[in-house]
Parts: structure tokens; C-alpha cells; sequence
């Protein structure tokens, strides 16, 4: 039983004085409570009465009138009942509200959950879930026809009765129907008896209640385990609540479920799963199940019976209360057959002991009462976005007497659309409606970012509704799991056999006690453990200086010894094991003195841990060192941060050493394995700039991990598409050369071919094996979606990455790292690999007096470089220009050249011939530009200065010049006519000049222009 118990302080001793602060007393929880011991009382009876009524014969009698009760046309198909009901609160002599002499409230928000659960008003999710016509009252009078002060109450002390001490001795079935029920009962054909039980157990089983079984009306002799002095249910006073009026907020059985329960068997139901291995309950509507169902499962729920989804939800399972909700058509069926054809239940609605409705009031709050709820991020539905719904019930005590508006909010460090989604922003409630769900929708991602929460709270528009006092918020948190630890060995994260000498407790442990004073009998380290225990050991002892192997069997105890906070994040399947002894105390009527295990988060609040069957680990009657076997922790202690706790419980009458000893202690988990397998990842949205997000197949394997993206991105799928263990061969433009068999592949929803990221993929030193040596050489070869890794591959659909390689001998693994742009295909290639160099981009742009030409590369292999040819017919083409290229890099480069010698108006041809150092060539594709006319006209010379000739070149003008030289005396020195210098330079010889400043003239139709140059 997945109990939670709360310390009125936190647990922090330190070493010197351990045991010595006083807790909070707290009721042992060791067992889990059987929510119902109706089939075994049934099986007790039958042994004392052999000739009673079998199952076979009433179930045969039963859809025999199942039968005649549908064929029966003017019947209706569910009759309403009115039912009166007494409730005998037993108790030890307390005032009336102190447990368990409970309040007049408790009855009456009972009532209230019964009403509603039989009326399907409890929100049941499925279309078979009906009403079952019964209407529970409070009886207004006792058999004595006295008007009950209380209605539906009999207060009784059981001291009055001389009845024995429930508290010390517990009461068993045998006990409450031979001595109780006899002499408390009402008539059972006019009142529906409900005794509410302090203490009810049975040899080591502690129970929530039981009920007597309906009998068919036609067989002689005893009719199953009822009569007139039985008739009726038992309770726990613990049970006893409402979804509105919790009995306990950490009480998972205190939403009023069990009376349900119970009153179902009372009127004919039996356990959904048949009392036996995928057995039936004789409801064609219930699927079949294997066995009863605990805590709080989730959907579906598929058993070996062949059912695809279990309706744990059923009233008749053994869920928590918030979990149960429905009675099926079928159930219904049996319930209407019951009140009609079994003895003592119809003669309950005419019994004329007067009816007292039962009125609650429009408040409303939250089902979840403690206002806190833990949910694991793992979506359970579909594959994107991958999510789980959380309903949060809002709860009308009563129902709602008008109309109203309830606007929810959420806000916390969660990220709406992100981590989660408010589904329902507004509920509109009607007169007569009493509850209505919050849906939040949580998402999964794969993103490494911590816990978060989702605080909901909500306001109201209208009368018809109103606040209650308590329950007005719950607080969400979001579970992250997605922090991983790659490897593949299991690993130890604490061993501890508690040293060999000394005495003292190791580092970070922590003792106390849940009793106040703690007691003699306390936990310590010692080296008295007896046989078998080599060194020191942890166990209980009376004597804190001498510290024997031994207890004070007279004096109670319930001590805790707390190991240091144990990590898991990032790990599978954490388990615990560890040797130990305990005798103590066990017998026919219960276990006493004993040891179990607790888990905790922060050293104030305890869990009991228990099996996959919910049953506490209890450890008792084993006076020799025996190993714990390894005990799976549960799923909500996976991938977090926890403390188990030993704990010693005794009572004060008898018992036999050795208590509670614990060695060899031992907690280990194991690093997420590598994906080797064809795979894929469910898709996952990531945020820009977000550290990490790993990508784990639904097996929990590892395929890669993202960090960094430049860019928000959605739907990203990481796939396993080819596998293997050897190599395959890969073409490149630049020749053959060997590739891994294993192939990636990551993309998202849509093409995002720009958004920038880091990558790793993750090998198995098996996968890599065939490498040797060169394993930690390779390169990553990106390859474009849609591209086939046998085609010849080049750079403008491939990109090879010198990547980062991690190495981790002892995991088992080599983990390639590298930096990318867009999403593709990835695998491993020779460190020979090459692609030629390839522009990713050419583009050719006229400005004011020039024309730019900018060209990029993705990567280069032995680039020499450049050469920019141009042509006026984009027919021939010269040379105009070299740029260097940057040889060999993984990086994108860009390059720029600028042709100054063009004119305007004129169209000009460029190409880009890339030589590589080998000379091999390659040329680009052709680009054009175009000045614009009257860009005006400018002359241009070089060198200046000069010494023996100079370049001229006219831009802005196709006609021929006369150019004229003229010294500083303004004498005229050469004469050139004819001259073309506007679609390239024209060499001007300057011969014999001596050193000095001299003017060009250029003569043109357009105008005179001058330059002025300096001759050497």
C-alpha cells in the first residue's frame, strides 16, 4: 500500500545524536489492507455450513431472474428504490467529531459519495456506466420508532457493550459477526446496517470491509453467509468521506469508495476479476481480469486473459478511491434483479422508518485534496506530440443550484504549449451538476531541463456554485526524464557494508523515530550481529553502549534509519538488496514486531515501499542471515533522488531476537543502453538555444542527442533507418571508399534546411569493431533526405565533418559529435573520404561603378583556388582575376572579387574555374550583371606613379578618345587618336619623360577630362 506518512518535523540528526529526538507518534502501517473480505468471510461460513448455497446456484437463479425481469414489458428498465440506512459508529468512549466517534458531517458527506457513485454521477469515462436506481437515506427513527436525534446514527460505545478493546486486540469478521452485529443490529428488513469499525483485521491481513451477500429466495437452508443478525456492511470509521470531504488528504482510501464497494456486494455484485485467475463477475459489460488492481494504474491495461484495457475504475476492484467511478448496464442489471427476488431488500423501501435526505451545499473544490500531485513527463498517447492528460476533478459537495461560469488559470515554471496545455480554460455548470474535469495535457519532450510545475487555480462567474474553504489550488509537477546516462554495465550507487570497526554510522545516514519518547530499542552500528555477519552491521538494539543483537520485547518501538540520498536520474531499473535477520514477532492472529522498508524524498515525508502487488516488504521470522533478493524499486523512485529507510516496529507484550539487522546493503541501476537495432524515437519539439535533448527509442535506447539549436524546432524524429556491425561502400565525387552499416536519420515535421545545431550520435564499440584503430578517425557524412547513400555523392547533397569522438571503454560506446546545419540522413565514413569542393552559392551584383561577385562553399578538399574569367557574348571568356581558396577545411567559406573595369549599360558574362592542387578544374555555373545607363564618365590610370607606360581605361562611354600628354608648362608632348579604352585598359608608353607631375587629356564627344599622374 502506497501510504504516505507525515512527520511533524524534519528527520536531520547528526551523528552524536542519533535516536534522541522525539517524532511524531504514527499509527504502523505494515500491511496492505484487503479493501474487501466478503469472498473470504462467505468462504469461513461455508466451512462451519457445507449445505448452503453455492455460487453455482445463485448465480443460476440469478440470471434466471435476470431473465424474467427483462421479459416483464411493462416494467421499466431500472426501477428507482429508496433505501434507509443506519450507520452504528463504534467507538472507545470518544466525544463525538474525535476519531473514530465521527462527526454527523462524515455520515452525510458519505452519504452524499453514495448517492453519487450509485447514481452515476462520480464521472465515469465509459458508455456502459449507468444509474442503479437506488436513493440511500438516512433513517429518520429507531426500531423503538423514537425520532433519532441524529438521523441515521447509532452511537456506541463499546465499553457500554463489554465488548473487547479493538485498539489492542483488533477485531476480526468471526468477532464483529458473533458478538458485534447480534447485539447492535436493527432489523435488518427495515434498515440497511452499516457498522463503521475502528480496528477490523484477519490474522495478517488488515481490511477496509466486508458485506454480506444477497441469497436467492428458494433453496432450504442456510442462504450463504447472511441472516438477520449479519445482514449488512462493515467499514473502516478511515474510509469514511467524500471526494468533497476527504477522510485524510494522504488517505488514498478516504473518498467514500469503500462503502460503494461494499453496498454493491451487498445488493449482488461480485469482484470484477471473479474472486479467481481471469474468473468472471457475470457482467458480459466488465472486461475480464486477471486479478484486483491497486493504487492508481493507467491506461490501457492489457492482461494475459486477453483483455486489451482493464476498467480498474470499476467499484468492484480494489483501486484507490480516486480512481473507482463506475457501475456497468450489466451491474445494474444484477441490482434491480437483487431488489426485487432477494430476501431483506425490497422490504427495505416500504419499511416505514421515515427518510431523511441527505442536502449537501453548491461548494466546490478541487478532488485532490492535499493540493499536489506528481506526474511523470512520458506521454502514454500517440507519437506526436507525444502527451498524457491529467483530469482534475472540480467538486460540487452537493450539486450546483444555478448556473455558473469557473474560469481556470495556470501558471508556474512550467511552459504553456510547451510542457503542457490547459485544455479546459472555462466550465460552464448547470443547476443539478455536481462535478466537472480540468484537463491539463502534459506533453513529453525530450529536453533535459529539470522538474516543472503547473499551479492551476480557477475563479467563478454566477451564484450557482461557490468556494469552498480548502482545496482551491493543485500544484502540478512535471517529472523530467529525460536526463540520461549512457553505458552498459550496471552500476553500483551505494554500497555500503558498514565497515569493519568503530561503531559509528557512515556518512550521511540518519536515525530516529516516528514514537515520542523514542523508546529504548534504536538503530546503531555494531559488531554484534551475530553469525554469518562479518564486521560491522546496522540493526536494532536496547543498549546503545554495549549494543547486543537485541530488544526490549515490552516496550514499543517504531525506529527509522535513513541511508544517505541515493541519485537514479539518468538510470533504468534501480534495485535494492541486502542481507538481513529479523525474528521478532509472528502468530496466527497478526505480525507485531517486525521490519519493512520506507522511501523518502526529503527526510520528512515516508512512503512504505512495496511489491508490484502493493504489499509492504515485510521481514520477520528469520533468525539467520538471509538475502533480500532484488527488489525492482517502484517507477516513481526511477530517475529521481530518494533515501530508503529501515524501519523496526514492536509492540509491548512478546517477541524473540534477533530485531531487525541490515548488511551488505546495495542499490544499482543501469546506463541507458545504445540503439543497434532499426528504431525510431517518438517526435519531440525543441527550443531554440535548449542545452540537451535526448532522443531514446520507446524501448529507452539511445539513438542521439541535440543541443544548441539556433531555432525553435518541431516534430524532430530521431531514426535508427539501416543497422550492422560491418561496413558498406559509399561514392563521392571524389572517389569509393567505405562507409558504417548503421545509418541515422533526423528530421523534423517540416524542412528546416538553415536551423543550426550540434549533434552526437551514439555507436557500440561492437558496431565500430571492424574499424580497429581507425574507430576514432572517422568522419560523419551528411547526406540530404531523399538522397541515396548509393549514389555518387557530392557537395551539393552531401557534407563530410571532422566530428568531436568520446571514447567510453567502460560503457561500451563511442559517441561522434560534430556541428550541422539542416537535418539529413548520417553515418560514419573512412578517414580517407573526400568530396570535391562544390559552390553552394554564385551570384554576380552591379553597384554604382562596379560589379561584385560573392561565392560560397560548404567545405573544401585541396582547393588551390580561383580563377574569375568574363566575357561580353557569354561565349568567350578571359581571365580578369585569381582568388586563393582555403585548401582543406570542414567549414563553409565565403569569397568576394570586384570587377572595377566594366561600363555602364553593358551586359558582362562571369564563370569561377576552381583549380585544386592536383589542377583538377572545375567550373561554376555562368552569371550576368548589367550597370545602369549614365552612370557618368570617369578615367582611370595605373600605376600612378608611374615611370614607363601607364593603363588607361574610360568607364561610362563605348566611343573612341584622343589622348594628349601635356607638361607642367602646358607643352603638349604625344598625341594618340582613336583610342578604345572603354572595354579594356589601353598602355600608354611615356618614353625619355623626366621626373615631374604631367596631365592625360582625354579628347571625347562627350567632353574634355583630365588626370593628373607622376612620372618616377
Amino acid at each position: 500500500m502506497k501510504k504516505f506518512l507525515k512527520l511533524t518535523a524534519v528527520l536531520v540528526f547528526t551523528i552524536s545524536c542519533l535516536g534522541s529526538t522525539a517524532q511524531k507518534l504514527l499509527q504502523p502501517v505494515p500491511k496492505k489492507p484487503v479493501r474487501c473480505y466478503t469472498v473470504e468471510r462467505i468462504n469461513e461460513i461455508r466451512k462451519i455450513h457445507p449445505n448452503g448455497e453455492t455460487d453455482a446456484q445463485f448465480e443460476s437463479w440469478m440470471n434466471q431472474k435476470i431473465k424474467e425481469r427483462k421479459q416483464f414489458a411493462q416494467r421499466p428498465a431500472t426501477v428507482n428504490y429508496t433505501i434507509p440506512v443506519v450507520f452504528h459508529i463504534i467507538h472507545n468512549g470518544e466525544a463525538v467529531g474525535t476519531s473514530p466517534n465521527l462527526d454527523a458531517i462524515n455520515i452525510q458527506e458519505q452519504m452524499l459519495q453514495l448517492n453519487k457513485d450509485f447514481g452515476n454521477l462520480s464521472n465515469s469515462q465509459y458508455a456502459s456506466a449507468a444509474a442503479t436506481g437506488l436513493q440511500f437515506v438516512l433513517a429518520e427513527k429507531d426500531p423503538a420508532n423514537n425520532v433519532l436525534t441524529e438521523p441515521g446514527i447509532d452511537r456506541i460505545d463499546r465499553n457500554a457493550k463489554t465488548w473487547s478493546d479493538y485498539a489492542t486486540n483488533g477485531w476480526n469478521p468471526s468477532y464483529i459477526d458473533g458478538t458485534v452485529k447480534p447485539n447492535s443490529t436493527w432489523n435488518s428488513n427495515n434498515y440497511f446496517n452499516v457498522w463503521v469499525i475502528p480496528n477490523l483485521t484477519n490474522a495478517s491481513t488488515d481490511i477496509l470491509g466486508y458485506s454480506t451477500f444477497p441469497s436467492s429466495s428458494t433453496l432450504a437452508g442456510l442462504n450463504n453467509n447472511e441472516t438477520d443478525n449479519t445482514a449488512g456492511i462493515v467499514i473502516l470509521s478511515s474510509t469514511v468521506g467524500s471526494a468533497f470531504f476527504p477522510n485524510n488528504c494522504n488517505n488514498e482510501y478516504g473518498l467514500g469508495k469503500t462503502m460503494a464497494h461494499e453496498a454493491g456486494h451487498f445488493f449482488g455484485l461480485r469482484h470484477i476479476w471473479g474472486d479467481s485467475n481471469c474468473g468472471t463477475d457475470f457482467c458480459t459489460d466488465t472486461p475480464i481480469h486477471t486479478e484486483a488492481n491497486y493504487g492508481v494504474p493507467a491506461h490501457p491495461k492489457s492482461n494475459s486473459c486477453g483483455t486489451a484495457d482493464e476498467m480498474f475504475e470499476n467499484y468492484m476492484d480494489y483501486c484507490d478511491d480516486i480512481v473507482l467511478n463506475t457501475f456497468t448496464t450489466n451491474q445494474v442489471d444484477r441490482v434491480q434483479t437483487v431488489m426485487l427476488n432477494s430476501p431483506r431488500r425490497l422490504s427495505l423501501t416500504t419499511s416505514g422508518v421515515g427518510a431523511v435526505p441527505v442536502a449537501g451545499t453548491n461548494r466546490m473544490s478541487f478532488a485532490n485534496c492535499s493540493g499536489v500531485l506528481s506526474v511523470m513527463e512520458s506521454g502514454t498517447t500517440g507519437t506526436y506530440p507525444r502527451y498524457r492528460d491529467v483530469n482534475l476533478t472540480l467538486n460540487v459537495d452537493d450539486t450546483a443550484t444555478g448556473a455558473a461560469t469557473v474560469n481556470v488559470t495556470a501558471t508556474g515554471t512550467a511552459v504553456n504549449n510547451f510542457h503542457y496545455q490547459l485544455l479546459t480554460p472555462s466550465l460552464t455548470f448547470a443547476a443539478g451538476e455536481n462535478f466537472k474535469n480540468v484537463r491539463i495535457r502534459v506533453f513529453d519532450n525530450a529536453e533535459v531541463d529539470g522538474d516543472k510545475t503547473v499551479i492551476v487555480n480557477y475563479a467563478i462567474t454566477g451564484s450557482g456554485v461557490r468556494t469552498a474553504l480548502t482545496a482551491q489550488s493543485v500544484t502540478i509537477t512535471i517529472k523530467d526524464n529525460d536526463l540520461v546516462v549512457v553505458g552498459g554495465n550496471t552500476v553500483s550507487l551505494l554500497n555500503e557494508n558498514f565497515g569493519t570497526s568503530g561503531g559509528s554510522f557512515p556518512g550521511g545516514w540518519l536515525a530516529g523515530s516516528f514514537k515520542s519518547p523514542a523508546g529504548p530499542n534504536t538503530w546503531r552500528v555494531g559488531a554484534n550481529g551475530g553469525l554469518d555477519i562479518n564486521g560491522q552491521a546496522l540493526y536494532i538494539t536496547n543498549n546503545t553502549t554495549t549494543k547486543p543483537l537485541s530488544y526490549s520485547i515490552d516496550q514499543e518501538s517504531d525506529a527509522v534509519a535513513i541511508t544517505p540520498k541515493v541519485n537514479v536520474a539518468g538510470y533504468t531499473n534501480a534495485t535494492l538488496s541486502f542481507n538481513y535477520k529479523c525474528l521478532g514477532e509472528q502468530d496466527v492472529d497478526g505480525t507485531y514486531d517486525f521490519g519493512t522498508l520506507m522511501y523518502t524524498f526529503d527526510n520528512s515525508s515516508f512512503g512504505v515501499l512495496t511489491d508490484n502487488d502493493g504489499n509492504p516488504f515485510t521481514y520477520v521470522n528469520t533468525p539467520a542471515v538471509t538475502g533480500s533478493g532484488n527488489i525492482l524499486l517502484p517507477n516513481n523512485l526511477q530517475n529521481t533522488e530518494f533515501s530508503i529507510g529501515f524501519r523496526w516496529l514492536n509492540d509491548d507484550n512478546t517477541g524473540e531476537d534477533p530485531p531487525f539487522l541490515v548488511d551488505d546493503l546495495l542499490v544499482t541501476a543501469t546506463p541507458y543502453s545504445v540503439e543497434t537495432a532499426v528504431s525510431s524515437s517518438f517526435g519531440f519539439d525543441i527550443r531554440s538555444g535548449t542545452t540537451t535533448n535526448n532522443f531514446k527509442n520507446s524501448a529507452n535506447k539511445v539513438i542521439a542527442i541535440i543541443k544548441n539549436a539556433s531555432d525553435n524546432i518541431f516534430g524532430v524524429t530521431a531514426q535508427i533507418t539501416q543497422a550492422g556491425t560491418g561496413t558498406a561502400p559509399v561514392t563521392t565525387a571524389g572517389g569509393s571508399y567505405l562507409r558504417t552499416q548503421k545509418v541515422f536519420q533526423i528530421s523534423p515535421s517540416a524542412a528546416n534546411n538553415t536551423v543550426t545545431y550540434q549533434g552526437t550520435l551514439y555507436f557500440t564499440t561492437a558496431e565500430l569493431a571492424i574499424w580497429g584503430a581507425d574507430r576514432l578517425n572517422l568522419k560523419i557524412l551528411k547526406v540530404k533526405d531523399g538522397v541515396s547513400l548509393s549514389s555518387t555523392l557530392n557537395q551539393s547533397n552531401a557534407e563530410l565533418i571532422t566530428p568531436t569522438v568520446l571514447e567510453n571503454v567502460a560503457g561500451g560506446y563511442v559517441a561522434y559529435t560534430g556541428n550541422f546545419t539542416g537535418f539529413s540522413q548520417f553515418v560514419l565514413v573512412s578517414p580517407l573520404a573526400s568530396l570535391p569542393v562544390s559552390l553552394i552559392s554564385f551570384q554576380a551584383t552591379p553597384l554604382e561603378k562596379n560589379i561584385q561577385l560573392v561565392w560560397k562553399t560548404s567545405q573544401e578538399v585541396n582547393n588551390r583556388g580561383f580563377i574569375i574569367e568574363r566575357s561580353l557574348d557569354g561565349t568567350s571568356f578571359s581571365q580578369v582575376g585569381w582568388v586563393n581558396g582555403n585548401g582543406t577545411t570542414s567549414l563553409a567559406s565565403t569569397y568576394n572579387f570586384t570587377d572595377n573595369f566594366v561600363q555602364s549599360n553593358v551586359t558582362y558574362f562571369y564563370r569561377i574555374l576552381q583549380v585544386d592542387i592536383d589542377n583538377r578544374q572545375v567550373y561554376s555555373q555562368v552569371r550576368n550583371a548589367r550597370l545602369k545607363p549614365g552612370s557618368g564618365i570617369s578615367i582611370m590610370v595605373n600605376p600612378n606613379p608611374a615611370k614607363d607606360y601607364v593603363n588607361l581605361f574610360i568607364k561610362g562611354t563605348n566611343n573612341k578618345a584622343t589622348v594628349e600628354l601635356v607638361n607642367g608648362l602646358g607643352q603638349k608632348l604625344l598625341q594618340k587618336n582613336e583610342i578604345n579604352a572603354s572595354n579594356g585598359t589601353y598602355r600608354l608608353a611615356l618614353p625619355g619623360l623626366s621626373k615631374g607631375v604631367y596631365t592625360i587629356v582625354v579628347y571625347l564627344p562627350e567632353g574634355a577630362y583630365t588626370k593628373k599622374i607622376i612620372v618616377q
